[in-house]
């Protein structure tokens, strides 16, 4: 089938794109001797995990448990649920899972590390945890210092839980435009992470995973070398924020856009605007409205749950009519990819799979 013949909208990937950003990411975490750990929210797709893992990634992140529950029944090894996991029945579902496959949790509360540590011994189970480590995204994790390695010897202690290292992230700036700014805020979390790990380190515990970072600041955490692997996501798809950052020494990331909503026009119901069916249902809006690809001077606007509004930015007609097919880069590919339930394959004009969004919806 050809791609321009698929009903719209649907969301596509350029099946070479895909492929060349995960060898991209491979040679540039083994150029820097860092392993990786790529967060699946961002494709929710066992297919694209087990490609990740091919290419060299250690194991994949999962943000909530339920993802980690499907990658786990599709034989995906090594999963770090990024997110803590709070109550006797998510705990009793993660030692369920943990019969299968390798899982580790992250923590950052006293009672939830006694509790999981309970639930494992009366499971007969061995379970790894992280302790989760606040350095700047004022969210989950204890505060750097100290905090932590009292924590770690509270896992150690325990017959049942493993101490397996320490996560810090900052999801917040890695999508800071200007690569020197988002440099000097990648070293100001790095450093309570360094002091952090030193705190921990005085209790004689050893810290063998040291995990954080994200696609925007991967160069200046491979440089640093501090944390033993990243969990980059975004490189996979990337979309219209990331693909304007700044990179060291580019004007943008060497990724590429892999990840397309293809749209349908329906409507031209004057010469200077379009409407195609690609609205708020078919694209997030968090991060703003999709971008048009490959042409300038065009506008896309959202026009209600079903419809979006194409307009020339001079006021002049718009080159399309009535059933024509256009590509759209949305401003975020994690919360986009969670409308779908399936990706399109594509390579040229030519689709050539199809593949399940695995984990769409599995927020529990």
């Amino acid at each position: 089938m050809k791609t321009l013949e698929l009903d719209t909208p649907v969301l596509l990937i350029d099946s070479d794109a895909l492929d060349r950003n995960i060898a991209r990411m491979k040679d540039m975490t083994a150029a820097a001797g860092v392993t990786y750990r790529p967060h699946a929210k961002t494709h929710k797709s066992a297919v694209i995990a087990a490609k990740q893992i091919d290419a060299g990634a250690v194991g994949v992140c999962c943000a909530k448990l339920g993802e980690a529950e499907v990658m786990a029944a599709a034989g995906i090894d090594n999963i770090l649920i990024t997110t803590a996991v709070i109550g006797e029945s998510k705990i009793f579902r993660l030692l369920h899972a943990l019969n299968s496959v390798r899982i580790a949790v992250v923590a950052d509360n006293e009672d939830n590390i006694n509790m999981l540590g309970r639930m494992a011994q009366l499971a007969g189970q061995q379970l790894d945890v992280i302790v989760e480590v606040d350095i700047g995204q004022g969210r989950c994790g204890v505060p750097a210092g100290p905090e932590a390695a009292r924590l770690a010897q509270i896992i150690d202690a325990l017959p049942n839980l493993n101490f397996a290292g320490i996560q810090g992230y900052q999801g917040k700036i890695q999508m800071v435009e200007d690569a020197d700014m988002r440099k000097a805020d990648t070293e100001t979390g790095l450093d309570k992470f360094a002091a952090t790990l030193a705190e921990v380190e005085k209790t004689g515990l050893s810290v063998p995973v040291k995990t954080g970072g994200g696609t925007g600041t991967s160069p200046f955490d491979m440089e640093r070398g501090l944390l033993t692997e990243l969990q980059t996501g975004s490189y996979v798809f990337m979309d219209s924020r990331y693909g304007g950052i700044g990179w060291p020494g580019a004007n943008a990331p060497p990724f590429e856009q892999s990840l397309h909503i293809l749209t349908g026009v329906v409507s031209k119901p004057a010469p200077d605007r379009v409407i195609v069916d690609a609205g708020l249902k078919s694209a997030s809006s968090d991060h703003g409205p999709p971008v048009i690809a490959d042409v300038d001077g065009r506008t896309y606007e959202f026009g209600g749950d079903e419809h979006g509004i194409i307009r020339m930015t001079d006021g002049g007609e718009v080159p399309w009519n009535v059933g024509d097919k256009l590509r759209l880069v949305p401003s975020h590919c994690d919360t986009t990819v969670n409308l779908y339930d399936q990706y399109m394959v594509v390579q040229g004009d030519e689709v050539i799979d199809v593949w399940q969004i695995d984990t769409r919806g599995r927020v529990q």
